[in-house]
C-alpha cells in the first residue's frame, strides 16, 4: 500500500514550486531580442560518480545535517529557451560544481583544498511551464588546472547538463567579474560566444539573504 506523503514532503514541494515564481519577468535575460545559442563545453572530469540523494534546489544545506555550506550564497535563476526565444517546458537541468575552496566532492579530485561537509555540489531541477529554473547555491572557488602548475587556475564556473524534448547541451556558466576568465583555456575557446556563457550578477532583492547575490543566466538550446 503506498505511503501517504508526509507534511514535510508536501511543504518541500510547495516551497520548490514557489521559488520559481520569485523570478520576476523584468529580470529575465530572455527579453533581449538578440538571442544566441548557449555554447557547448566539455563535461570535465568531475561529473559525479555517486550522485547525492539530496537533490532539491537548495545546495546550501544537506538534509540530515545542521550546518550550512561555506561561501558566498548565490540565487542562480533564469530560463531554458529554444532558438526562437520560446520557453522549453520540462527541461531537465543537472548542476555540479566545486565548493567555495575550489574542490569537488569527487574521488578523482586531488586538490588539497578542504571539502565542505555541508556542500555536496550537485542538484537536479526541471523547468516549469515558462521554462524557468532556480537554484540556491554558493559561488565556487578557483582551483589548480594540474598539480604540476598550481599557480594556473580555472576561474569560478558551474557545470550544466541540460536535456530538452529534442536536444541536449553540456556547458559551463562563468561569472563576469572573474579575472581568471581571459586566461582560461576553455573560456578562450568560446570566442565570440563568451557573453552567452556568462551569468549576469545582480544585487539581492528583499526576499533573499542580504549578503547573497542574484545570478541570472538564460540558456538557449
Amino acid at each position: 500500500m503506498p505511503q501517504k506523503p508526509s507534511r514535510r514532503d508536501a511543504l518541500e514541494k510547495i516551497a520548490a514550486a514557489s521559488a520559481l515564481t520569485l523570478i520576476a519577468p523584468g529580470l529575465l535575460l530572455s527579453q533581449n531580442p538578440n538571442l544566441r545559442l548557449t555554447p557547448e563545453q566539455i563535461m570535465g572530469p568531475f561529473y559525479p560518480v555517486l550522485k547525492p540523494l539530496d537533490r532539491d534546489a537548495d545546495l546550501t544545506v544537506v538534509k540530515g545535517k545542521k550546518g550550512k555550506a561555506q561561501g558566498q550564497v548565490i540565487q542562480l535563476m533564469g530560463r531554458v529557451l529554444n532558438a526562437k526565444g520560446e520557453p522549453v517546458k520540462g527541461a531537465r537541468l543537472e548542476l555540479w560544481q566545486a565548493n567555495t575552496h575550489g574542490r569537488y566532492m569527487h574521488p578523482a579530485d586531488v586538490n588539497p583544498a578542504p571539502l565542505d561537509p555541508n556542500f555536496e555540489g550537485f542538484s537536479v531541477q526541471t523547468t516549469d511551464a515558462e521554462g524557468r529554473y532556480r537554484f540556491k547555491t554558493i559561488r565556487p572557488g578557483a582551483y589548480p588546472i594540474n598539480a604540476l602548475n598550481p599557480g594556473e587556475k580555472r576561474p569560478a564556473h558551474i557545470h550544466f547538463d541540460i536535456i530538452g524534448a529534442n536536444s541536449r547541451l553540456v556547458t559551463q556558466m562563468y561569472f563576469p567579474d572573474d579575472p581568471l576568465n581571459e586566461n582560461d583555456p576553455l573560456f578562450k575557446e568560446l570566442g565570440d560566444s563568451k557573453s552567452a556563457a556568462i551569468g549576469k550578477v545582480l544585487p539581492p532583492t528583499k526576499d533573499v539573504e542580504p549578503d547573497s547575490l542574484i545570478v541570472m543566466w538564460d540558456v538557449v538550446i
